[in-house]
C-alpha cells in the first residue's frame, strides 16, 4: 500500500463478548487473513493489486522490533529473490494450501507415504498465520521427530508439561550446528528451509523443544507462525502462487 486511505465493502466482522487467556492484554483483536468471499484479505488484495505479504520476526525479539502486513507489492528488490510455488485456494476453505512431495532432514528425504499430502485423501499441507505452532500428522510426525530425536542424543530429555510439545530437553551448550537442516520439498521444485529456531524452539530459560504438535490422521498438515518466522511471504491471490525469501523483517 502507498499510505492512501480507502474502504473496502461487504468485508465480514466477528466480535466476541469475552476472551480468556492474555491474547488480547495487548491488543483489540484479530485481523484474520482467511480465503474467503467476504475476508478483509481478499477484499483488501483486490483493492491494491491481488496480492498481501508479511514478514514475522522471531516472538521472542525487543517490543522495538516489529512484524509488518503489506497489502499490494512489495519493494522490488525484496521479491526479485523470492522463491514461488503454487498456491492452492478453495480446496481447504479459509486456508492456503500448497502441494508439497515430502520433507528432508540433513538431505535424507523421510519415508513419509505420499498420501500424506493429498488434498483427495483428506491429506495435504497448509500455510497458515494463525497458528503459533506447527503441526504434522502421524504419518510425517513419527518420522520427523525420529529424525531430530537422533541429533539432540546427548543432551538430557525432560518430561514437562509444556502444552503439545512432546520433546524437551537441557539447552545447556547446545548449539544450532548439532541439528540437520529441515527442508519442505514443495511438489514443483522449491524448497522452504525454516531457520533452526523455528523448529527446535525456546520453551523456557535453559529449555528448548522440538516445535511440531502431534496431528490426527487423516487430517491436514500446518506450517506454523513460527516455523514462518524471519522469512517474507507473499500470497499471490490473482496468480495462485506463493512466494517466500529468507529476511530480517526489517
Amino acid at each position: 500500500m502507498n499510505g492512501r486511505k480507502t474502504r473496502l465493502h461487504n468485508v465480514l466482522v466477528g466480535c466476541s463478548e469475552s476472551s480468556r487467556g492474555q491474547s488480547f492484554r495487548a491488543a483489540d483483536g484479530v485481523m484474520g487473513l482467511g480465503y474467503s468471499n467476504h475476508s478483509f484479505a481478499v477484499k483488501a488484495a483486490e483493492e491494491f493489486g491481488g496480492k498481501f505479504s508479511y514478514c514475522l520476526v522471531d516472538h521472542l525479539s525487543p517490543k522495538n522490533i516489529s512484524s509488518y502486513l503489506i497489502f499490494g507489492s512489495h519493494e522490488e528488490e525484496m521479491t526479485t529473490s523470492l522463491r514461488h510455488t503454487e498456491l492452492v485456494l478453495g480446496v481447504i476453505i479459509p486456508f492456503y494450501a500448497v502441494r508439497i512431495k515430502g520433507i528432508s532432514i540433513g538431505d535424507i528425504m523421510l519415508d513419509i507415504p505420499v498420501e500424506t499430502w493429498n488434498f483427495n485423501g483428506i491429506g495435504g499441507l497448509i500455510v497458515d498465520s494463525g497458528s503459533s505452532l506447527s503441526s504434522l500428522t502421524q504419518p510425517a510426525y513419527q518420522p520427523v521427530m525420529a529424525a531430530l530425536k537422533l541429533a539432540l542424543v546427548n543432551f538430557k530429555t525432560l518430561d514437562l508439561d509444556i502444552g503439545p510439545l512432546e520433546y524437551c530437553f537441557n539447552s545447556t551448550r547446545f548449539d544450532e550446528s548439532l541439528v540437520p537442516r529441515l527442508v519442505f520439498h514443495f511438489a514443483d521444485g522449491a524448497r522452504f528451509e525454516p531457520h533452526v529456531k523455528s523448529y527446535v524452539i525456546d520453551a523456557a530459560p535453559g529449555v528448548k523443544c522440538l516445535g511440531f504438535m502431534r496431528g490426527t490422521w487423516p487430517g491436514v498438515s500446518v506450517i506454523g507462525n513460527i516455523m514462518q518466522q524471519n522469512y517474507l511471504w507473499e500470497f499471490d491471490l490473482e496468480n495462485r502462487r506463493l512466494g517466500f525469501a529468507a529476511s530480517s523483517c526489517t
